[in-house]
């Protein structure tokens, strides 16, 4: 029996088929099992500040583990870095412990709290090598042991405390928190964390090493967590310090995409939503000002002076810029300007300029002049001062510019005065020109007398006497009919009264009428136009003055720009 003949189209099916399903046949999982390094444990232990240890165990099926790599990586928002360190065996064996001491001391301190991964990668006499999966921890102040709880978005840490002041921190800590958010304008947006320490010395042993003595609370705002102490529950920190760092929390939180705040506005606004300002902060602002010693916001906009004295009068003196900011622009317009300093297109004298209407050299001068200090701008440069806004829990108005009437009202005299003038010039040449047409007009009429008055059958006289235009008839055709025929005053004769339906009256003479070229060329009027009787012996023709505008006075502006004084909140 003969075979089938194989069809090579069901050939090339096949080995397509072959080609396509091969690799999933030999997947990654599949070649796990080649390779011969595995790791069967891994641990990092932290003796914080100075120190982690990382330790390894491997096993390797082919051949001996000769070298050992760790890639240690500080998750520090905006930075991270990670480090490198290469472990050379001395004896390559087929199962190794490895171990690596991370030295975290001096300029190598990380916060507490600050995210840590990190991976070994193995490597083996043939060359294999394996990379393991990477690890993660926090590094914390081992130093002691600490007790949670938890609220919502908020956090709180303690030691060798019972629950109930754990409780107490909490409830503390949350209404900070709610007043907060009703100065800023919104509320936390991620996980805060606090952490509370039982004294100073302890406090700053959670430090980076060269921090200033005086400082009694530190906030890490790319860590979202916050460091205070408080010896118990009376402690003026819980109403100090506690807000004032969670205020930074918060804030940073809400202008995380924004350019960097000054340092000035930060700590300003992280005094103001303190419950307790102590006395010392308000005596050191004083002093500066008998002594007009108030430093300028650019240089504290960056950072704060390292000396003691003089880093004091800098929260002072936010302090005090922050609440007259508040009192003057309202809590909306405050609200409106951390809004947009989360804006990374503009700094943040724009951001001020679109929220309270003015930038920083401008609100610094406005500040210190209502403080009675110098102020730091030429009085050309100075803008109108806004008045002093009540704050209330309604929407507050800014302030308006008062000098906006003034310019509309000149603007508008400047278009309309031009426009008076131009009609005024326009009728005045009217009236001059057809006083010329009038006075050329009469220089062609001459009269001339065709017969003496007249008298009719019944004694009266037959008509006055008949005056036509001494011009040439081809110039002004005209017929006799069509002819305007002017009165005039007859000699002194007898007045027959029977004339005084019979047209214009005798009595008054009127060789050159008001002329109207029109009228001289067209019809004759129905009746003859009367002249109006001359003003009585002893009265004058009233000036014909028309409506004239009154004259304008100098332009003034409002030069009022003392803003209300209000006692700033605390």
């Amino acid at each position: 029996m003969s075979l089938r003949p194989v069809h090579p189209i069901r050939l090339l099916l096949l080995f397509l088929c072959s080609f396509f399903l091969f690799p999933l046949a030999f997947s990654t999982r599949a070649f796990a099992a080649a390779d011969p390094i595995s790791v069967t444990s891994e641990s990092d232990v932290i003796q914080f500040p100075s120190s982690i240890d990382f330790t390894m165990t491997a096993k390797d099926t082919a051949s001996p583990i000769v070298q050992a790599t760790i890639y240690i990586t500080y998750k520090e928002p905006p930075y991270s870095f990670a480090k490198e360190h290469s472990i050379t065996l001395i004896t390559p064996a087929r199962s190794v412990t490895v171990h690596w001491h991370e030295d975290t001391s001096g300029d190598n301190f990380h916060t507490p709290g600050t995210p840590v991964e990190y991976k070994w990668i193995l490597q083996d006499s043939a060359n294999n090598y394996h990379t393991e999966s990477p690890q993660d921890f926090l590094t914390l102040d081992t130093r002691y042991s600490w007790q949670h709880l938890s609220r919502g978005l908020l956090q709180v840490n303690w030691y060798h405390r019972p629950a109930a002041f754990g409780q107490l921190l909490l409830n503390r800590a949350n209404d900070s928190i709610n007043h907060i958010s009703q100065a800023l304008g919104s509320g936390p947006l991620h996980p805060i964390i606090l952490w509370v320490y039982s004294s100073n010395e302890d406090f700053h042993g959670a430090l980076a090493p060269g921090s200033y003595e005086w400082v009694g609370g530190e906030a890490h705002p790319a860590l979202n967590e916050a460091f205070i102490s408080v010896i118990d529950e009376n402690d003026n920190t819980l109403v100090r310090d506690m807000p004032h760092e969670l205020t930074h929390l918060v804030f940073h939180q809400l202008i995380a995409q924004g350019q960097q705040a000054p340092t000035w506005f930060d700590e300003g606004l992280a005094v103001y939503n303190q419950w307790y300002h102590e006395p010392e902060m308000k005596a050191r602002f004083e002093q500066a000002l008998l002594k007009k010693s108030l430093l300028r916001l650019y240089t504290i906009s960056d950072s704060f002076p390292s000396d003691g004295d003089q880093a004091y009068l800098a929260y002072a003196q936010s302090w005090k810029l922050i609440s007259y900011m508040y009192t003057t622009f309202g809590q909306s317009n405050m609200s409106l300007l951390i809004k947009k300093m989360n804006d990374p297109r503009a700094d943040f004298s724009e951001d001020l300029a679109q929220a309270i209407g003015q930038d920083q050299d401008h609100l610094e001068n406005q500040w210190r002049l209502q403080l009675g200090q110098p102020g730091i701008l030429l009085p050309n440069q100075v803008t109108p001062t806004p008045r002093a806004l009540v704050q209330t829990s309604k929407t507050q108005t800014s302030a308006t510019d008062s000098t906006t009437p003034v310019f509309i009202t000149a603007g508008s005299l400047l278009i309309l005065l031009p426009i008076i003038g131009i009609v005024a010039m326009l009728v005045y040449q009217r009236r001059k020109r057809q006083q010329e047409l009038a006075e050329e007009a009469a220089q062609h009429y001459q009269p001339v007398a065709q017969a003496p008055l007249q008298r009719n059958n019944n004694g009266g006289n037959a008509g006055p006497l008949q005056y036509r235009p001494a011009i040439p008839a081809m110039e002004y055709p005209i017929s006799p009919q069509q002819m305007y025929y002017p009165a005039y005053q007859a000699p002194s004769q007898p007045v027959d009264h029977a004339w005084e339906n019979q047209g214009p009256s005798p009595q008054t003479y009127m060789p050159f009428p008001s002329f109207v070229p029109e009228q001289a060329l067209g019809a004759p009027p129905a009746s003859p136009p009367v002249q109006p009787a001359s003003p009585a012996i002893g009265e004058e023709e009233g000036d014909d003055t028309g409506s004239m505008l009154a004259p304008f006075g100098p332009f003034q502006e409002n030069t009022n720009q003392q803003a209300q004084q209000k006692t700033p909140q605390e």
